[in-house]
């Protein structure tokens, strides 16, 4: 179906329009947080003016270290994907394999740094943004992989405003602008007019530079589906086909584009994910009505840090003039030395010249220099105070010295200081794991032919799996690691990386054996395995062939193999002794069907002499007729039972 490009577009401009105006606040806020971390933080009416007046414009930044609290907060956090069967067709051997993908996927895009960049982001300014996309993994291969990837100005993201959730999945669209130079925009797409998208984006981003942005947006199209009466559903149900039930189903797609304010530059072409691939990392967010009201860490510090400065700068204002405070002099007492008194507080010259006046007798003085005042320094503490109540971090959290003496006591503070901006590590969470969602819901269409893939485990080791392998099973084809069958879920969990835990685990073991020496005996082995130093896996297998039998796992195999052939020795004896009996009871049977034959022969034979006697008796006429037909008929009856 031909597509419109004018329409795209249209709508495209449209909808920027409309984003750029719902987080105009928000963004004006954002850009004064940055600024004010940066170390921009006097009003440049007040600063201007102070500077003329050659008056100290002191700025002691305080901000980021309550940025860094947040954000070191996040890097010990270790975001872990987890992949588990969603439906009966999905398999834990196949969850396995995409967990170990995704693994793998982090690995290669250094998606720790991405992670962390977007969360610093979100405390910094309340906003922060990464993305997935797939690319070739070589210039000469037509393979393709999955990679994450930072997004490093976060005002260059513009989404849906009608979308709520903290990471932005349930967004219909989405904008990633750059501002592209005019002469490399004419280079790169001579064929399109150099019109920007928008010319509302930040104003500390200028110049003569051409708006262009990726465009993402969810297309909507109907799906009837069929139930038949074993329970299968079958798309675009049809006769012959009896289905018990019918409905119709909103489905979407994910459309990319790349545009400028009157062009399609690139596109559209479908997106190989039904979600949109550019995750958000938000701070705290509060809805009123139709309005979204988002803040950083330092949103309502930056009004103490700023009286902070002033009140600093005023303190060190009065403490500098106390050597320099002014000479009382009369005009005739300076006559002729004019010079010399106005550069009296700025050289150290050795004497002050000056005309005796007879109306005010004595040397000129100095007047009383200024006095530091107890209430500034009132302030500069009360400041310094309100940037903690505010952003929720206290000394303890900040590694500083505060009124708490016992361990427990501090320990408790900084877990307040931890909780009170947790929402950033929770959002973290969230986005981490829409990331994994929209990855799991690409590798079955990134992925879809045989390919050998190189996989992670949870314990760092690396082993190469093949996927969507089709291969002869009795007789019929079969795929192994088929990644297109099933439903699969995504969970994140979060704590210690393995590294960590193993090094945790060693320090533990090692006070254990501090506590209870006689382990190091029986458990040396392990121990030396979860050092993290070279060697140590060359130690643990000298160790482990030190240990006694029965403790050490490789000494205990020759004890399972020896057990093993006992019991096929026994069980080859038992088969034997049964093989043995059975030809016992064979020949028993077979015994006295000889028996019972013999017997039988017998009695034919003596059936026979009875006959021969029988038919002498009668040729003799010893028997009349009735006798005879009576013998006749019990003979034939003996013989027939004897048969």
């Amino acid at each position: 179906m031909a597509r419109d490009m004018s329409d795209i577009v249209k709508t495209a401009v449209k909808r920027m329009e409309k984003a750029v105006e719902a987080d105009a606040e928000n963004r004006e806020e954002a850009l004064d947080d940055l600024e004010n971390i940066a170390g921009r933080q006097w009003p440049e009416s007040i600063k201007s003016e102070r500077e003329a007046a050659d008056r100290p414009v002191l700025t002691v930044n305080r901000l980021p270290q309550f940025v860094r609290q947040v954000t070191g907060d996040v890097r010990r956090l270790n975001p872990a994907v987890k992949v588990l069967p969603g439906d009966g067709e999905a398999s834990e051997e196949v969850a396995e394999i995409i967990s170990g993908m995704i693994r793998g996927i982090e690995y290669r895009s250094n998606a720790s740094d991405v992670y962390e960049r977007a969360a610093e982001s979100a405390a910094q300014c309340g906003m922060g943004f990464f993305r997935v996309r797939s690319d070739y993994e070589s210039d000469e291969s037509f393979d393709q992989h999955i990679v994450i990837e930072g997004i490093a100005d976060p005002f260059s993201v513009h989404y849906d405003p009608d979308a709520r959730m903290p990471t932005r999945e349930d967004a219909d669209w989405c904008f990633i602008t750059q501002r592209v130079e005019s002469d490399d925009f004419r280079e790169m797409w001579p064929d399109a007019s150099p019109v920007s998208l928008d010319d509302d984006l930040p104003a500390w981003v200028d110049g003569d530079k051409i708006v262009v942005a990726e465009y993402f947006w969810k297309e909507y199209y109907d799906r009837e589906l069929g139930l038949l009466a074993d329970g299968t559903v079958v798309e675009n149900p049809a006769p012959p086909l009896n289905f018990v039930k019918k409905r119709t189903v909103r489905a979407h797609k994910v459309m990319w584009a790349k545009i400028s304010g009157k062009d399609v530059l690139e596109g559209p072409k479908e997106f190989p994910s039904k979600h949109i691939p550019v995750i958000a990392v938000v701070g705290e967010e509060l809805i009123l009505g139709d309005e979204v009201v988002r803040t950083s860490v330092i949103r309502y510090a930056k009004d103490p840090q700023r009286l902070y400065n002033f009140w600093r700068s005023a303190q060190t204002e009065v403490v500098a003039l106390q050597p320099i405070a002014p000479f009382v002099v009369t005009p005739k007492q300076i006559a002729g030395f004019e010079a010399h008194w106005a550069a009296a507080n700025k050289t150290h010259n050795p004497y002050l010249p000056y005309n005796p006046d007879e109306k005010a007798p004595g040397l000129p003085q100095r007047a009383s220099p200024p006095v530091a005042s107890s209430g500034m320094m009132q302030e500069v503490l009360t400041a310094a105070e309100d940037m903690k109540a505010t952003t929720g971090i206290y000394d303890a959290g900040l590694g500083n010295r505060s009124n708490e003496t016992s361990g427990v006591a501090i320990a408790r503070r900084q877990a307040e200081s931890e909780l009170s901006n947790s929402i950033y590590t929770d959002n973290l969470a969230k986005s981490i794991a829409y990331c994994g969602r929209v990855i799991v819901d690409m590798i079955p269409r990134v992925y879809d032919t045989r390919r050998l893939v190189k996989i992670i485990g949870s314990d760092d080791t690396e082993k190469t799996v093949a996927v969507n392998d089709e291969q002869i099973i009795g007789g019929q084809p079969v795929v192994m690691n088929d990644l297109s069958r099933g439903k699969y879920e995504v969970r994140v969990s979060v704590g210690p990386s393995f590294t960590t835990r193993r090094q945790e685990a060693a320090e533990s073991m090692i006070d254990f054996v501090r506590a209870f020496p006689a382990a190091a005996t029986v458990a040396g082995d392990i121990v030396a395995k979860n050092m993290d130093w070279p060697g140590s896996e060359e130690l643990a297998e000298r160790l482990q062939k030190l240990l006694p039998p029965g403790i050490s796992g490789e000494q205990q195999q020759p004890d399972l193999q020896a057990m093993e052939m006992q019991a096929q020795q026994a069980a080859m004896q038992q088969k034997q002794a049964e093989i043995g009996l059975a030809e016992d009871v064979a020949k028993a049977k077979k015994a006295e069907a000889d028996a019972e034959r013999a017997e039988a022969d017998a009695e034919k034979a003596r059936l026979g002499v009875a006959e021969q006697s029988l038919e002498l008796a009668i040729k003799s006429g010893q028997l009349d007729a009735a006798i005879r037909d009576a013998v006749a008929r019990a003979l034939a009856s003996i013989q027939m039972e004897t048969t």
